[in-house]
């Protein structure tokens, strides 16, 4: 059952990192789940309630983190509130229009015809776009470096 666990972990790993860029698979919860299924695999007693615990506790904090670093992005190149949620709904044209990465670039988008729409100046809108965009790639870093320490926390259980 050992090595069932550690192949459905780093199954779930890899797909959670994949998940970062494709809008389908729900990137953080994935590793979650799969550390779940190899605890339960090997028995919740052996592979520890306080590493689920902490898996969990990084799967909210990988949340949290993601929005905020997107918001602190964009607010921190002056941002106004249009600047925001068109950074968001231009991250989720990007996803579906150009896929895998066309998020990275919707954010950029979005702020700036967001800010050109509220009659902000160009200088301004780019400014905002490119802290949409800065927030947006934090925000990956963030989720690359949470999955990280799930591994790094999952995978000596399964040893």
């Amino acid at each position: 059952m050992t090595v069932l666990a550690l192949v459905i972990f780093t199954v779930a790993l890899i797909a959670a990192f994949a998940g970062m860029i494709l809008p389908v698979l729900p990137d953080i919860p994935i590793a979650a789940l799969g550390a779940l299924l190899a605890a339960w695999l090997i028995g919740f007693q052996t592979f520890g309630l306080f590493a689920l615990v902490w898996v969990a506790v990084l799967v909210v904090l990988a949340f949290v983190l993601d929005y905020a670093a997107a918001a602190l992005g964009a607010k921190g190149y002056g941002a106004s509130q249009a600047g925001l949620i068109g950074g968001v709904a231009g991250s989720i044209v990007g996803i579906i229009m150009f896929p895998p990465l066309g998020f990275i670039v919707g954010a950029f988008v979005g702020a700036v015809l967001a800010e050109l729409i509220t009659d902000r100046q160009m200088d301004e809108a780019i400014r905002s776009g490119v802290g949409a965009l800065v927030g947006t790639l934090g925000g990956l870093v963030i989720k690359a470096a949470i999955l990280i320490v799930i591994a790094i926390i999952v995978y000596p259980r399964l040893f």
